[in-house]
């Protein structure tokens, strides 16, 4: 155990412990003066409380490994702002100069993503004043990867968000076929987008996608953004609506 652990979480708690002990005061004895408490009583002290009430520690432990992940998540988006915010390589959604900035990590495989776009949606058409990023992680396995390369092929096409709702709102198994077809449907010249499915920008993109993730912590998908807040996992319109107002809120102070 490291000394800067047991400084800021530890002995924090033992102190706790010692001096509310659960309402605990040094009791007085009545024919006698005060006695002092000694390093024996206090050890014992302290043993019986965290014997009794482990999960003081638990819980002092997971906030503390709580406060240090937000840390680094916040030391890394500040530290990658630029190409989060700013890309122009990236698909986007909504209003380009809009007053808040919402970026999703996705997988066309993943059913949380295709559950969450159903609230993308409705965000979209409620608020004109939004600027959505998206951006393509494929971490689900193969057809995850061509399936991003095929939307990131559209979007040279300017069919990106046609595309993406098309995935997003499919419900069989991904192929070769499919994504052919939902590219036909969508009237895109296909020799072109199979031409660019092997574009070293595209792959680059996602590479890049796939850097920043892992430097901001992004380990699972669905995964948001909003200006400076992070949420994980499917979202609700609701939850998207609250985190939107917080950042306009804090822009108001500023």
């Amino acid at each position: 155990m490291t000394s800067r652990f047991f400084k800021k979480i530890i002995l924090p708690t033992l102190v706790t412990a010692t001096l509310c002990l659960g309402g605990f005061t040094p009791v007085k004895d009545a024919n006698a003066a005060d006695k002092t408490l000694s390093k024996t009583d206090v050890e014992q002290i302290i043993h019986d409380y965290i014997v009794e009430n482990p999960q003081i520690i638990l819980s002092s432990v997971d906030d503390y490994q709580r406060k240090i992940r937000q840390t680094h998540q916040n030391e890394a988006l500040k530290r990658n702002k630029d190409f989060l915010f700013n890309d122009i390589n990236s698909p986007y959604a909504g209003k380009l100069d809009g007053d808040v900035t919402i970026i999703e990590f996705f997988d066309y495989n993943c059913h949380f993503c295709k559950t969450t776009f159903s609230e993308v949606q409705k965000l979209l058409k409620k608020d004109k004043n939004i600027h959505f990023i998206f951006r393509d992680l494929p971490m689900l396995g193969p057809t995850s990867e061509i399936a991003a390369r095929w939307a990131l092929a559209s979007q040279k096409q300017k069919k990106y968000f046609e595309y993406h709702e098309a995935l997003m709102s499919n419900k069989k198994p991904i192929t070769d076929d499919l994504l052919e077809k939902i590219a036909t449907d969508l009237g895109m010249d296909i020799p072109q987008a199979k031409k660019d499915l092997n574009d070293k920008d595209i792959m680059l993109q996602i590479e890049k996608n796939r850097a920043l993730a892992s430097s901001i912590g992004v380990n699972g998908v669905p995964a948001f953004i909003v200006d400076g807040e992070m949420g994980s996992g499917a979202i609700s319109l609701e939850r998207m609506e609250e985190m939107i107002a917080n950042q306009r809120k804090r822009q108001k102070v500023k």
